[in-house]
């Protein structure tokens, strides 16, 4: 493979267009990296909300909160960070500072008992690495992969984040289970130092170079940087669209597995076990629409595939709203999860396809920050909600919202008609 380096920042390109379609070899080697750490951080998470729960219910939301925060606050700083100094860079200072921090969680866990504070602080420096963390690995495959290939390298990326999220929180069962805290956070630093090893091996294959700078008396301050980042998603139509209907995704699907299904549960009398397999079900239909992308890469209209994702996610969700039995329900969350792997397969490609290599960690904070704040606002709405509703009718108003948002995107031209990036 044949690396040249781009005006507007250094982007690993396969030699000859025959080959714009494959992705290479390096980027496999970042994402079996990726998968290490993410399934660390799922394990830590797991372990400080089951450390949390044990003290208070109360304290275990609050250690949630801690967590998903940072993230949504100061994004665009980590992704103001990421363009200025180039996102591997981000990412290595962000696995030693977590290896540091977690090393020393191991000594004083060892000695003294988590103490509420301490599970505290542990969620908040989790988030706020997170913060920083999110926007660079998630502008990395610009970079890595050509454009052709985008749709495939994300939809791999879904299939190891989908693996984290299940295997993270079955370790740390186990390993809190065995020895408390102390393991897992010594699990969590194996993680972020596998991570920082292979980025270091990367680092001497492929060179990223941020996009020139001004004297220093010119150059924009962070915050300016971070108002870009919004400035660009905002001008550009198609960038603009896609933010929106992430919104809205965020709004409407996301919260099915993290409330809707306990709730609807709860309210019909079925046990945790089906609860879990409903949730499961979402979790393979997401898995399986992400296999059949990284083989064949996905439909040539993306925007509008993403669109019918979203009507079909919409579907899944009103069917959880009228299912009466669990092997429905079931299967409605199946459907849904179907829904949710098209829509992220094929909208995250176009996406990062049509964004300057300059500003890729910005507009990557942009996107995570209309995937996050969302939740902060719909699920207390939510549950405030379940307490004067039945949850089956609150189910039913997500789910025809989220098809109603699909019925308002599929209005806009731009989106219906972009192609598949190649």
């Amino acid at each position: 493979m044949k690396s040249q380096r781009a005006t507007s920042g250094a982007q690993v390109h396969t030699a000859g267009a025959d080959q714009n379609d494959r992705v290479p070899a390096v980027y496999w080697i970042w994402l079996g990296g990726l998968g290490w750490t993410s399934t660390g951080l799922n394990l830590l998470h797991f372990g400080l909300v089951w450390q949390a729960a044990a003290h208070s219910p109360a304290l275990a939301g609050v250690v949630l909160l801690a967590a998903v925060l940072p993230r949504a606050l100061i994004s665009l700083l980590g992704g103001s960070a990421a363009d200025r100094v180039g996102p591997l860079k981000v990412m290595m200072v962000a696995d030693a500072a977590m290896s540091v921090f977690l090393m020393g969680l191991v000594v004083v866990t060892a000695v003294h008992a988590s103490s509420p504070a301490l599970l505290l602080t542990a969620a908040a420096v989790l988030g706020l690495a997170d913060a920083f963390y999110q926007p660079s690995s998630g502008g990395v495959p610009k970079f890595l992969v050509p454009n052709g290939a985008l749709p495939r390298a994300l939809a791999a990326r879904q299939l190891i984040t989908y693996g984290s999220g299940v295997a993270g929180p079955v370790f740390g069962g186990v390993a809190v289970s065995a020895a408390g805290l102390p393991l897992a956070f010594g699990l969590g630093t194996v993680g972020f130092l596998g991570m920082l090893v292979i980025l270091l091996i990367l680092r001497t294959r492929v060179s990223f170079a941020p996009a020139p700078q001004t004297d220093h008396a010119q150059r924009p301050h962070t915050l300016a940087q971070a108002k870009e980042g919004i400035i660009l998603v905002w001008t550009s139509p198609l960038l603009r669209g896609i933010a929106l209907l992430t919104v809205a995704f965020a709004a409407f699907v996301l919260p099915v597995t993290s409330l809707l299904i306990p709730l609807l549960a709860a309210d019909h009398g079925w046990s945790a076990a089906v609860a879990g397999t409903a949730s499961g079900a979402f979790g393979a239909g997401m898995a399986l629409t992400a296999s059949v992308v990284m083989v064949g890469r996905g439909a040539g209209r993306p925007g509008a595939a993403a669109i019918v994702g979203m009507l079909t996610a919409g579907v899944g969700v009103t069917g959880l709203a009228a299912a009466s039995t669990e092997g429905t329900a079931v299967c409605a969350a199946f459907v849904a999860g179907v829904g949710t792997g098209v829509f992220a397969t094929h909208l995250g490609p176009v996406f990062m396809a049509a964004v300057p290599p300059r500003v890729v960690g910005r507009s990557q904070a942009v996107l995570i920050m209309a995937q996050t704040l969302p939740l902060l606002v719909v699920q207390p709405l939510i549950g405030f909600l379940a307490e004067l509703v039945e949850p089956a009718a609150i189910t039913a108003v997500w789910g025809v919202g989220a098809m109603a948002v699909a019925v308002i995107a599929s209005t806009s031209r731009g989106l219906r008609t972009v192609s598949r990036p190649c």
